[in-house]
């Protein structure tokens, strides 16, 4: 094996590890955060997510949703280059982290953006928002959990190339 089809490896590893990071941390907010919120008054629910949405995106959550969304980028670029045959795995895998990521970008950020001038009185307007950020937040942690596995299995594939084993 080249060295640079074992970095190709270790950057697929890589973004799997970033996936399946970032899908349990996002995992947490449906499980229990998002439940938590809904059992306390409005009030309570809308300041706590405020201060929530202020605080995440100087997290260390940013690590894994912009990093793993950067190598899926490079390792979905460089396999579909280097092996088009090989690493559908990989390029399926960071095609859906690049998903997810794009779930967060699109939808979930304007939102939080808008969120944060939302009365704290508004109990219809944190109806709304709940539902919606709650459902789009399972769609992103299933992308990530199922990228990061899909991922996970192509890089640990002994020649994920079909060619590269007959040669």
């Amino acid at each position: 094996m080249k060295k640079s089809e074992i970095f190709l490896e270790l950057l697929v590893g890589v973004t799997a590890l970033g996936a399946l990071v970032a899908g349990g941390a996002l995992f947490a907010f449906s499980s229990f955060v998002m439940p938590a919120l809904r059992s306390v008054d409005a009030h309570a629910a809308i300041t706590s997510m405020q201060a929530i949405n202020v605080e995440a995106p100087r997290s260390a959550l940013m690590l894994p949703l912009v990093g793993s969304a950067l190598t899926a980028i490079a390792a979905g670029i460089w396999a579909a280059i280097s092996r088009p045959d090989g690493w559908v795995l990989a390029v399926v895998g960071c095609v859906g982290v690049l998903a997810s990521f794009a779930v967060t970008a699109i939808y979930h950020v304007p939102r939080n953006d808008a969120f944060a001038s939302v009365s704290a009185t508004d109990a219809a307007a944190w109806a709304s928002y709940e539902v919606g950020w709650t459902v789009w937040n399972h769609v992103r942690v299933a992308l990530y959990f199922l990228s990061g596995i899909v991922l996970a299995v192509a890089a640990v594939l002994p020649a994920t190339n079909a060619v590269d084993t007959a040669q």
